[in-house]
């Protein structure tokens, strides 16, 4: 399969949630996101996934604790099992003041080479348990990305994705059913290590807010740390 036959399905996956959005104001703002993980092998066919990514506002701050257990089903597929925490902090007002979320996710993983571009698609299904609700929220989200090496003998890379966000149920006090949020990176990734690299770029993440008066739109420094020993 040619690059060129794959490409306009990113094009798709970024102007479809834009087309299926009432126009209404939007709130912008700048944070900055910071990603270490790890993967990597348990013998022959078991997987590890372990994250930790810390997010910082101008009225906030998240944090993110990710854990999965995947099993291979081919060189370059397969399957996850996995839970999260999502700690937040406000500023703001009582600095006890905490919202926390706990999450389980089903994840299909498959990682394609065409040509010298690395192409990932990541298929997500979240269980969401929300802060002030006894309903689950369950959500769908799919990511495409590509990285293509363009300099240092294949150490520094060209790394585009795409990720698109859509709730699968309404649950009364929180989110409704449709679509949700998308994220789209433009960066550069650099290999400093047989297993380690490091990257940077611009995310763009676009969120649905119909419970306020403006949607969100946060410009974001992204900083990632990968250690991948799959």
């Amino acid at each position: 399969m040619r690059t060129e036959n794959w490409l306009p399905l990113i094009g798709l996956l970024l102007v479809i949630p834009f087309h299926t959005v009432e126009a209404r104001p939007v709130r912008a703002e700048a944070q900055l996101w910071y990603t270490v993980s790890a993967q990597g092998g348990i013998g022959e066919h078991l997987l590890y996934y372990l994250e930790a990514q810390p997010r910082f506002g101008k009225d906030d701050a998240r944090g993110i604790l990710r854990s999965a257990g995947g099993v291979r089903l081919a060189p370059d597929m397969s399957l996850w099992l996995g839970q999260g925490w999502f700690p937040s902090w406000r500023w703001e007002g009582d600095p006890a003041l905490r919202q926390g979320e706990s999450r389980l996710f089903q994840q299909f993983l498959y990682t394609p080479k065409f040509g010298q571009v690395r192409g990932t698609l990541r298929a997500r299904l979240e269980q969401r348990f929300l802060p002030g609700t006894t309903e689950v929220s369950h959500r769908g989200r799919v990511m495409l990305r590509g990285a293509h090496p363009v300099a240092a003998e294949g150490r520094l890379s060209l790394i585009v994705w795409d990720e698109v966000f859509y709730h699968l149920s309404s649950v009364a006090n929180g989110p409704s059913a449709g679509f949700d949020m998308n994220r789209v990176f433009v960066g550069a990734g650099w290999k400093y290590g047989d297993h380690s690299s490091v990257e940077v770029g611009y995310l763009n993440v676009f969120t649905r807010r119909p419970y306020a008066e403006t949607e969100q739109l946060i410009h974001t420094l992204s900083v990632a740390m990968p250690f991948n020993f799959m």
